[in-house]
């Protein structure tokens, strides 16, 4: 409602309005709240975005639990793996993809221990400086090791079997071996034996053998013949001792028989054998009588 009082009669062509603006009252038994909050489509989007996020927390939830029951963990470890106070133990078969450092491998009391690869097994140990001191191969076709020192034990700690640089020592009171040996060198042994009811032949084609033994020799075959043969030359020395031939009978095949009629004979050259009561043969000359003196048959 405007309201019009006196004009200046100084001032023309100028109006002054008011205007009053006025709230109605609500009416009477009616109250009136501002409302605070999200409604309509923002409502409607929240709620799809939490439903969205429970299915999504179930979903991880399930599957979590899904590989925990899968895998089998536990606080003592994973499936068939777990972790003791002295390592990892395994009951089962393990696979390993790449290379695998541990200071001890064994199995189980009263199990075998089974190491398979479809390829090759390598076994190596390394020293402080990270180098490879020794090696086991084993591949399709062959089994290598590499080591300064090759040593195999019973289970006493007694060695059966070493192998160095400089020589090979087999512990054992007896080795068996079919077949045909052949050694690049010499061998060591206090006994040499061949097979039952079988010979037994030492032989070098292109070469010489020689016997020898600090405290004796013996050549015996308590089931067969003894024989020596040679291209060349055999030869029987003793040194400070005897060489005794103990045999019923004794045979010397094959002599040259000399020509009586020739006339350039030596006679200083020629002896006849002789023998004494107790075996000893000793040499007489050619003309004479087999007599022997005391210190001969006697010694």
């Amino acid at each position: 409602m405007a309201q019009s009082g006196n004009v200046d009669p100084g001032i023309t062509n100028a109006t002054s309005t008011r205007s009053i603006t006025t709230t109605a009252p609500p009416p009477q038994g009616q109250d009136f709240t501002q409302p605070i909050g999200i409604y309509g489509w923002r409502k409607r989007c929240l709620y799809a975005f939490i439903l969205f996020l429970m299915i999504v927390v179930i979903m991880n939830l399930a599957l979590t639990i899904w590989i925990l029951r899968v895998f089998d963990f536990s606080v003592e470890g994973i499936g068939r793996l777990r972790m003791t106070q002295k390592g990892i133990r395994m009951d089962g078969e393990a696979e390993f993809l790449k290379s695998i450092y541990t200071q001890e491998i064994r199995s189980r009391t009263g199990e075998p221990l089974y190491v398979d690869s479809s390829k090759e097994v390598r076994i190596q140990s390394r020293n402080k400086a990270n180098k490879v001191t020794s090696s086991l191969h084993l591949d399709d076709e062959k089994f290598e090791a590499k080591c300064e020192i090759f040593e195999v034990k019973d289970k006493s700690g007694k060695t059966k079997f070493l192998v160095n640089k400089d020589e090979v020592i087999v512990g054992t009171d007896e080795i068996k071996y079919d077949g045909e040996v052949m050694f690049d060198g010499s061998i060591e042994t206090p006994s040499l034996r061949g097979p039952i009811s079988k010979p037994l032949q030492i032989e070098s084609p292109s070469s010489e053998v020689k016997i020898t033994g600090s405290a004796g020799v013996s050549i015996q075959a308590p089931a067969g013949d003894v024989e020596l043969k040679s291209l060349d030359n055999v030869r029987l020395q003793s040194y400070n001792g005897d060489i005794f031939i103990d045999s019923k009978d004794i045979y010397i095949k094959n002599l040259k028989i000399s020509d009586s009629s020739s006339k350039n004979i030596d006679n200083s050259e020629i002896y006849q054998v002789c023998l004494c009561q107790n075996g000893r043969v000793f040499l007489a000359e050619a003309d004479s009588v087999c007599v022997a003196s005391d210190d001969i048959c006697n010694s």
